[in-house]
């Protein structure tokens, strides 16, 4: 029993331990504002890696424009000589998400021509832990049985003695009006794999959003390179003219999301000289919500309404701290069978 108890407590503390580590893995936006780019300055990325931590399950995000850059990891040794050649990995489509599953060091360049040699190379050391895992306590005492007395029953009353529950009264309600379906929010990225930039074809973006549903709560991301556009919200009017003078906001730090807040049309241009006049400009128009339900009519008689089944909540998905959890489990399970 001893024996069996002092297994469980050891399985627990390792499992917390699992818990703890899974649930403070963080995500770092390479670059941060200036996203992954051919750099100004050469230490750029080595800079921004020097005063961070990172421990096994962190993801490091690679913003970029599509078309414009890759994220190729590659050996110590060709990323020293910023040789694209036998790369382990590629990926070409901003933007990459990259978990570090293992302890040890990483090393990513961009293989377009002259971008590794001037600076656009990432090495980043990778810990096991950020935080000593707690040690096993000293094995608990086995637990003394402890006697209880049983309780007394006192005996059933006889039908005679029981009074008569008093019938409850119902009285009709109105029915509870439906209320209207609704979806979750989505994310649209602006462009898909294009992102925000100068399109090749100036009705490329109104192709982009016409096929689409845009509710109040949606979230439209724009994915570009920093320095070279813009997200500007206009009025209708300068949207039509191209025209960047007094805007509704505008944001230059990609990637910028904006969240659709209320119903009606939204307008959206890149002010960088000549770009909204090639095609760089895009209107929504965003809805109150998916559907409507008529309100029932005002003749309806009124019935008993039946309970209301509440619709199933969406499916989360999987997460680190759930997959914890779910060990954690697992090891009460085994301790508490052996």
């Amino acid at each position: 029993m001893a024996v069996g108890f002092n297994r469980m407590v050891v399985l627990l503390l390792v499992a917390a331990a699992t818990l703890w580590r899974c649930s403070s893995a963080a995500t770092y936006m390479v670059g941060d504002s200036l996203g992954w780019i051919d750099p100004p300055n050469a230490n750029i990325y080595t800079d921004w890696a020097s005063n961070k931590t990172f421990v096994v399950g962190d993801i490091l995000v690679f913003n970029f424009a599509t078309g414009r850059h890759d994220v190729t990891e590659v050996t110590k040794s060709a990323y020293d000589s910023c040789n694209g050649n036998n790369p382990i990995s590629t990926e070409s489509n901003s933007p990459v998400r990259i978990t570090l599953t293992s302890a040890g060091n990483r090393h990513f360049i961009c293989t377009i021509p002259g971008h590794c040699n001037n600076g656009q190379k990432l090495s980043v050391t990778v810990r096991a832990t950020s935080a000593p895992t707690p040690q096993p306590s000293s094995p608990a005492p086995s637990p003394v049985p402890v006697s209880v007395p049983a309780p007394s029953i006192s005996p059933e009353p006889s039908s005679s003695d029981r009074s008569p529950s008093p019938t409850p009264s119902f009285t009709p309600s109105s029915p509870v009006p439906s209320r209207a379906p609704t979806r979750q929010p989505m994310t649209y990225v602006v462009g898909d794999s294009l992102g925000w930039s100068v399109p090749n074809n100036p009705t490329f973006y109104e192709s982009w959003a016409q096929d689409k549903t845009f509710v109040v709560g949606d979230i439209l991301e724009f994915n570009f390179v920093i320095q070279t556009h813009n997200v500007a919200k206009v009025t209708k009017d300068n949207y039509g003219s191209c025209s960047g003078e007094s805007p509704i906001s505008i944001s230059t730090n990609p990637p910028v999301r904006i969240t659709l807040s209320e119903p009606g049309e939204h307008f959206y241009i890149c002010t960088v000289a000549g770009h909204c006049n090639i095609g760089q400009k895009l209107a929504v128009n965003v809805t109150g919500s998916e559907a409507t339900t008529p309100p029932p009519s005002s003749d309806t008689v009124p019935s008993t309404p039946s309970p209301a089944t509440a619709p199933p909540p969406p499916s989360a998905a999987p997460s680190v701290r759930t997959s914890a959890f779910s060990a954690a489990l697992l090891a009460v399970a085994v301790a508490l069978v052996y």
